[in-house]
C-alpha cells in the first residue's frame, strides 16, 4: 500500500505548511476557542460531536457519497487538517487514509485512533466468514492488498454498538485530556451517547434472538462484525474492498437465494453494485437499504447521528431476518 502522497505533492504540501508556521505546541483553535477536529468515518464526527457539544468543531475528510476504500484526499485538504487540532481516525490497520494524512501533516496536528484500545481479537469476526468462505474463494483476498486492507481486516466495526461504545469513550478521554475546562460536560455527554448505544444493541440483540431467517445478502461485505455479535450470517456479494465475484460464484450465490427462499438483498448507500442488481433480477427479490455509516449522501438528513440512522438499519434488518 503506498503510505505517502506522491512526491511532488509532498513537495508542495511541506513548503505550504512551512509557510504557514503551525506546530502542535501552537493552539489551532477557532475563535470562538472550541476545538476543531477532522475525523475519517461519519460514525467518530456523530461521536466527537455529541459528545464535545459547542465545545467542539467537527467535519468529516469524507464527501457525501465517497467510497472510502478509494478515496485520495488533495493538497488543498490536506492544508485544511493541518489547521485542525485533532484528526481521528480509527485504527492504523482499518483506516489507510489516515496514514497518507498523518504522513503529510503529523507535525501540525494531534492525530488520535479511538479504536486503539480494542483487543485484536475483536477484530477476527469468524463466525460471520465461515458461512461464507465457500460463497468467494479466499484468493480473492488477495486484492486487499492494493486498497489498504492489506490483513484484509474488516474497517466497519462502527457497527457493532459495543465497539462504538469504546471507540466514543477514547474521544471522550482524548478531548477531556486536551480540554480539561469542558471535562464534565464532555463526561456528562459520553454517559448519554453510551446508555442511547446499549440501548440499540438491546434493540439488535432482540430481533436476533430467534430470528425466522440466519442469513443476511448484502452488496459488500460490510457487517461481519453484527453477524458476529448477533450470530447470523452474512454473504456479502462483493468483498471487503468490492472484489467482483466470478461467474462460478455468482451462480452458487444465485442458487443458494432461490434454495433459502431469501427475499430480500441490501444494498448500501454509498456502494454500485451492477452485480448486485443483476441478482436481484434473476432471484426475484426486493431491494432494501443497509446504511453502512461510513460516508452520509446527499439525500440523508446532514443532522442525523449514528443512532437515528442504525435505527433505520434495525428496522431493515427485522424485516430482512424475520419476515
Amino acid at each position: 500500500m503506498t503510505k505517502y502522497l506522491f512526491p511532488g505533492l509532498m513537495a508542495l504540501l511541506v513548503m505550504a505548511l512551512a509557510a504557514c508556521g503551525t506546530s502542535t505546541t501552537e493552539s489551532n483553535e477557532t475563535d470562538d476557542d472550541s476545538l476543531t477536529v477532522y475525523t475519517t468515518v461519519f460514525p467518530l464526527k456523530s461521536f466527537a460531536e455529541q459528545i464535545g457539544g459547542d465545545a467542539v468543531s467537527v467535519e468529516t475528510i469524507y464527501p457525501n457519497g465517497a467510497d472510502i476504500h478509494t478515496y485520495e484526499p488533495t493538497q488543498k485538504d490536506m492544508l485544511e487538517y493541518a489547521e485542525g487540532d485533532l484528526f481521528i481516525y480509527t485504527a492504523d490497520d482499518l483506516d489507510p487514509v489516515s496514514q497518507k494524512i498523518r504522513g503529510a501533516v503529523e507535525d501540525h496536528t494531534v492525530f488520535f485512533p479511538a479504536a486503539d484500545g480494542i483487543p485484536e481479537e475483536a477484530f477476527e469476526h469468524e463466525e460471520a466468514e465461515e458461512g461464507h468462505e465457500d460463497e468467494h474463494d479466499h484468493e480473492s483476498e488477495e486484492g486487499h492488498e492494493d486498497h489498504g486492507h492489506e490483513n484484509g481486516t474488516d474497517p466497519h466495526i462502527w457497527l457493532d454498538p459495543n465497539l462504538s461504545i469504546e471507540m466514543a469513550s477514547a474521544i471522550k478521554d482524548q478531548l477531556v485530556e486536551m480540554d480539561p475546562d469542558n471535562a464534565s460536560d464532555y463526561t456528562e455527554n459520553f454517559e448519554a451517547l453510551k446508555q442511547e448505544l446499549t440501548d440499540i444493541d438491546a434493540e439488535l440483540a432482540s430481533i436476533t434472538e430467534d430470528p425466522l431467517r440466519d442469513t443476511v445478502y448484502i452488496s459488500h461485505e460490510s457487517i461481519g462484525y453484527l453477524a458476529a455479535r448477533y450470530h447470523f450470517e452474512q454473504v456479502g456479494i462483493s468483498g471487503l474492498n468490492n472484489q467482483e465475484p466470478s461467474q462460478q460464484e455468482l451462480t452458487q450465490i444465485i442458487e443458494d437465494i432461490e434454495a433459502k427462499e431469501i427475499s430480500y438483498i441490501l444494498y448500501e448507500q454509498n456502494i454500485t453494485s451492477k452485480i448486485t442488481d443483476t441478482i436481484r433480477e434473476e432471484t426475484n427479490t426486493e431491494p432494501l437499504e443497509f446504511h453502512n455509516l461510513s460516508v452520509l449522501n446527499d439525500e440523508d438528513d446532514q443532522e442525523a447521528t449514528y443512532q437515528s440512522i442504525m435505527q433505520d438499519n434495525i428496522e431493515v434488518l427485522d424485516r430482512v431476518l424475520n419476515e
